[in-house]
């Protein structure tokens, strides 16, 4: 069940569409979110290639993952959650309508992870899928715990749930729907996708996993409706895993034992201070161990310094001869379950003979001490680690400019200049900001002004840099901005595509059957970029690609006047253009 060694699951297997079906919307919620990754998963959600291959490194080959997947994929994360790229990809303007920030009262946190999808496939029914996780959209090393539920087919065992399940998984996607900032007709076209996937979720039967579940419940907190789990009940067992703790929380579980109970916690390090003695006693308490936390300090290939520890967030309880699994965001926290924040758990039931925390023990700790990952924390009072109160300062600065009403007006025609105003701000910190594309930065003020921006330069993607006693913590935050020229997406297609060369190689990469090998086929690696091999391209391949996609696959060709659309005119060969439009009659026949 939670075996390191064999039940390893990546992106690509959580997402990638069923055979013969490919992904008509996607839509995704995460606290934190890294925009690099996010690109990563568009070469999953739009060509469903691996997104940990060398093609992520190729513009082309990103360009057109990001192009397919962009219409169809929308991602909800924390206000002022998003990482700053250390060097921004020329195409991220392209996902601006991809995301969108939510931002709660009270200074809760928007904090689950789950995945919503529809598939198709021509002349067969939709199928669907949920995925609730631990994990941000981030490269974030740490350990995670995924659950994926499939739609049932014709003949496939199903499994159970409660009469609320279905208008549980509505509600959490109406409350996304209600917070999704729409101003744009590509943002509202994502929200009537948005809509049907709450219709129709409710009426889904879930493919079952097997004997060691019988059914499930989806449980968001934090929305209007009461979340009901029975994690508050009395239990013979319980096993913990959160990074995270409230010791509230914890008094909550240990009082609710039975006779001889069985109770294990695995959580951080840093977090044993909030157990005193006695709950050190009635929690058998584990942690990663230190070799295992700095372990990939020595294997990181480009000598960064990288570390890893406990991230999922897992609760089995048994009682008698039931089990209950629950998996999700939720930290064993006072704001995860009680204070506001916005989570999402999946709550899985069996019976204790099939589900069992002997079992889940022995995959986690196995049978050879030497191996074990986790070592058992001693019954003491442990001293709460040093904060950086100038971080949490800057933390919390950024967070609450990014939460502010903000909007942006563009103007000129060469040469662009952008115009943003705000709310007016103070804190104790001194707030930049700054387009994402390019660098020139403002010092915070209700009205500031950035001038010389090209075309390409353009997008709702902007920096904030909060610095305060010789340190700076940045962010990219999402400002509405007006005016921005139709042709920008053109623009920033263009840079990638410059010139004849790059177009045909581009037409045969978006024809072929698989795109790694038509990748190392086009194009060898330079000084840190891609460049395309011949000054020349084979036509007679490229129109053997155009005949075989006539007959077998007119999405892909249809694709080619998409690409037309955004390609500046003198990029577009005239004989390829003639040809091309002959086959184009041919399938409008």
């Amino acid at each position: 069940m939670l075996n390191a060694q064999s039940d390893r699951v990546d992106y690509r297997e959580l997402l990638s569409p069923p055979p013969g079906y490919k992904t008509a919307f996607a839509t995704g919620t995460t606290y934190s979110l890294d925009l690099e990754t996010l690109t990563a998963i568009c070469a999953i959600i739009g060509l469903d290639t691996p997104a940990d291959t060398e093609l992520i490194q190729s513009p082309l080959h990103t360009l057109e993952a990001i192009r397919r997947a962009s219409g169809n994929l929308l991602i909800f994360c924390q206000s002022g959650q998003i990482k700053c790229p250390d060097k921004p990809n020329k195409l991220l303007p392209l996902l601006e309508n991809c995301v969108s920030e939510v931002s709660l009262a009270n200074k809760k946190s928007f904090h689950p992870k789950t995945w919503f999808l529809r598939y198709t496939a021509e002349g067969l029914p939709d199928k669907f899928r949920m995925i609730v996780l631990s994990r941000n959209l981030t490269f974030d090393r740490s350990w995670d715990v995924a659950l994926r539920l499939d739609s049932a087919g014709k003949g496939d065992a199903v499994l159970e749930q409660y009469e609320t399940t279905g208008d549980a998984i509505s509600s959490f996607l109406q409350w996304l729907q209600q917070n999704l900032r729409a101003h744009n007709n590509a943002l509202k076209a994502k929200r009537k996708k948005l809509t049907s996937l709450a219709e129709e979720l409710p009426k889904t039967n879930w493919k079952s996993f097997g004997k060691e579940f019988a059914g499930f419940d989806f449980i968001p907190y934090g929305i209007q409706g009461p979340s009901t789990d029975n994690l508050g009940e009395s239990f013979h067992k319980m096993f913990v895993i959160s990074p995270f703790l409230s010791k509230s929380v914890i008094e909550g579980f240990a009082k609710n034992r039975l006779t001889n109970p069985d109770c294990t916690l695995i959580t951080r390090k840093s977090e044993l201070y909030k157990l005193d003695s006695e709950l050190l006693t009635a929690f058998n308490t584990y942690t990663i161990k230190d070799d295992v936390v700095d372990g990939e300090q020595r294997i990181s290939e480009t000598g960064d310094f990288k570390t890893q520890d406990i991230h999922a967030k897992v609760y089995l309880r048994t009682k008698w001869s039931d089990s209950e699994l629950y998996v999700g965001s939720a930290n064993a926290s006072y704001n995860a379950f009680h204070g506001g924040n916005v989570e999402c758990m999946i709550a899985l039931w069996g019976k204790q003979r099939y589900l069992n925390v002997d079992k889940l023990k022995q995959d986690l700790f196995g049978t050879d001490e030497r191996a074990n990952p986790f070592e058992k924390a001693l019954p003491m009072d442990y001293t709460q680690p040093d904060e950086d109160t100038t971080v949490s300062m800057l933390e919390t600065a950024i967070r609450d400019f990014c939460s502010l009403r903000k909007s942006a007006v563009v103007s000129g025609e060469d040469s662009y200049t952008i115009t943003v105003t705000s709310k007016s701000f103070q804190c104790d910190a001194q707030l930049t900001l700054s387009p994402l594309m390019r660098d020139k930065t403002e010092v915070f003020s209700e009205s500031m002004t950035f001038s010389g921006l090209r075309l390409r330069d353009l997008s709702e993607w902007y920096v904030v840099t909060a610095k305060s006693r010789g340190k700076e913590l940045s962010r990219v935050l999402k400002i509405q901005t007006d005016r921005i020229p139709y042709n920008r997406d053109s623009a920033v297609f263009s840079d990638v595509v410059k010139d004849r060369n790059a177009f045909l190689h581009y037409i045969a990469f978006l024809l072929s059957d698989d795109y790694l090998t038509a990748f190392l086929d086009s194009i060898k690696k330079g000084s840190g970029d891609y460049q395309f091999l011949n000054t020349s391209f084979d036509a007679p391949i490229l129109y053997e690609r155009m005949l075989k996609a006539a007959a077998n696959d007119k999405d892909s060709l249809r694709e080619i006047r998409a690409v037309i659309a955004l390609a500046n005119d003198n990029v577009v060969p005239q004989e390829f253009l003639r040809l091309y439009e002959q086959f184009e009659k041919v399938v409008k026949k």
